[in-house]
C-alpha cells in the first residue's frame, strides 16, 4: 500500500494563513515522458501567441493565449507551467517544504464538514501537521474550489495548514480517507522530494495516536472511512488539455487578431511636398568604450546616417484608397527593378476582411507587406499617405504624394 508511483499530476501547497495555492513547478521533473509531453504542450499552446511575424516585423502583434484555456484549465496550468524566474523560486520552496512537512492528514468533502472540522482542530493544535485534499469538487473552479475550505478553517487559531496535493495522493495510494501519516524529513535529490513512511493508519485523525506508534510502519484501518469525493485536480486538468481543439483555437486567434492591431486613417495629402528631417543627436554626456576611453565628448553631434546608411525605401499608403494601391504598385515594381530594397507599409485595412485584404494586397504588390506601427509613424512623422521615405545627403526625406489627381 505504501508503494510510490508516478501519476499525472503536480503538487499544490497552501500558505498557512492565507490558502495562496502554489504549484510546485520542479516536480514537472517526476512525470513520465509522455505525460511530460502533454503539459509542456499545453503550455506552449496558453502562452502569448506571437503573430506579429505574419503581420509585421516593425510592429510585433501578440494575441491573448489565456483565452485558448479556459476556466480552471487555464488558471492551474499557468501556475503547473510557472515560467523564468519563477522556477528557481518554486524550487526553494519545494526543497523547504520537502525538508519541514513530514506529518499528514490525507482528507476529503466527503467526510463531511463536522468531520473536516475536527480535523483542521488537530491541524490548528498541531502546527507540523498539514492537511492534504487530492482535488476540488468537481465543476467548481480552483478559487472557488478552495473558499469553503478557507472559511471552515478560518475559525481556528492559528490557522491549519492546507494543501492541495494530488501527487500525494498517487504516489502513497491513498484512495479513502481520513488516513494519517508520518514520513521521514525528505531529501530533494534531482529535483524530487524523497522520503519514506514510517507509520501510515487509516480511519485515525489523532495527532498523538500517530505519535505513540512512530516507525510501526503501515498500520491499516482502525477506524470508519470514507471514498475521496474529488476527482484528481490534475487529471481533470490534462483530460480538459487533450479535449481542447487546438487547431480551432489557432483559427481563432488568427482572425482575432486584426481586433490589437492600431490602425492610423490617415487624411491623403492634398499636394506634392517634401519634408526633410534631421536625425542628428547631441551626446548628453561622454560615452565611453569597455576600456573607459572617451569615444564621443558630451556635447558632440552625431547623424546616425553617418554611422549607418539607410539604404531603404519606406512606401507608406493606404489600400482602401485606390488610387494609393495602384500608385504603390507601380513604385514597389519600379524600385525592385533597379535593385532597391522596399518596405510597403498600410497605413490601414478593413478589419472585417482581416487576412483576407492583408493578403490581397501582398500578392497584388508581389511582396512582402507591413502595418504602420507608433514607432515609425512617430520616427518619420507621417502625416499624409502616401509617404515615401528615403535617406538623401544626410537627411531623412519624405516625400508626401498626391494620387488623386
Amino acid at each position: 500500500m505504501n508503494k510510490s508511483r508516478h501519476g499525472l499530476i503536480r503538487s499544490f501547497k497552501a500558505v498557512v494563513g492565507g490558502l495562496v495555492i502554489m504549484l510546485s513547478q520542479p516536480l514537472l521533473a517526476e512525470l513520465p515522458p509522455e505525460q511530460q509531453a502533454i503539459f509542456k504542450a499545453a503550455t506552449k499552446r496558453s502562452e502569448n501567441v506571437n503573430l506579429g511575424d505574419l503581420i509585421n516585423n516593425i510592429d510585433r502583434q501578440q494575441t491573448k493565449g489565456q483565452a485558448m484555456i479556459d476556466g480552471t484549465v487555464d488558471r492551474s496550468a499557468e501556475i503547473a507551467m510557472s515560467q523564468g524566474d519563477g522556477k528557481a523560486e518554486a524550487e526553494q520552496r519545494a526543497k523547504a517544504l520537502c525538508k519541514a512537512r513530514t506529518r499528514y492528514i490525507f482528507a476529503s468533502r466527503s467526510l463531511g464538514k463536522q468531520a473536516l472540522s475536527e480535523i483542521f482542530a488537530e491541524a490548528s493544535a498541531s502546527p507540523e501537521l498539514t492537511v492534504v485534499f487530492q482535488g476540488i469538487p468537481k465543476g467548481t473552479k480552483l478559487p472557488k474550489g478552495f473558499l469553503d475550505l478557507q472559511q471552515l478553517a478560518s475559525e481556528f487559531d492559528p490557522v491549519p495548514s492546507i494543501a492541495l496535493n494530488p501527487l500525494m495522493f498517487q504516489r502513497h495510494e491513498v484512495s479513502a480517507v481520513p488516513e494519517m501519516m508520518a514520513l521521514t524529513e525528505g531529501e530533494w535529490v534531482d529535483r524530487e522530494c524523497r522520503q519514506e513512511i514510517r507509520t501510515r493508519v487509516a480511519g485515525i485523525t489523532s495527532m498523538r495516536y500517530l505519535e505513540e506508534h512512530l516507525d510501526e510502519g503501515d498500520l491499516g484501518q482502525r477506524g470508519p472511512i470514507q471514498d475521496i469525493s474529488e476527482p484528481n485536480l490534475m487529471e481533470t486538468i490534462a483530460q480538459r488539455i487533450s479535449e481542447v481543439d487546438w487547431d480551432a483555437k489557432k483559427e481563432q486567434a488568427i482572425e482575432n487578431v486584426w481586433n490589437n492591431v492600431p490602425m492610423y486613417p490617415l487624411p491623403p495629402a492634398t499636394e506634392n511636398r517634401i519634408i526633410r528631417i534631421d536625425p542628428t543627436v547631441q551626446a548628453q554626456r561622454d560615452i565611453l568604450d569597455a576600456q573607459g576611453k572617451v569615444l564621443v565628448s558630451a556635447g558632440t553631434r552625431v547623424n546616425p546616417l553617418d554611422i549607418q546608411p539607410f539604404n531603404s525605401i519606406v512606401i507608406v499608403f493606404n489600400p482602401l484608397r485606390e488610387s494609393e494601391l495602384e500608385a504603390a504598385e507601380e513604385m514597389v515594381k519600379s524600385y525592385v527593378a533597379q535593385g532597391q530594397k522596399v518596405i510597403p507599409v498600410l497605413s490601414e485595412i478593413d478589419k472585417t476582411e482581416g487576412w483576407t485584404m492583408y493578403n490581397n494586397v501582398a500578392k497584388k504588390l508581389d511582396h512582402r507587406v507591413y502595418m504602420l506601427s507608433p514607432d515609425l509613424k512617430q520616427r518619420f512623422r507621417i502625416m499624409r499617405t502616401m509617404s515615401v521615405v528615403r535617406a538623401s545627403e544626410g537627411f531623412f526625406e519624405v516625400r508626401e504624394i498626391r494620387t488623386d489627381m
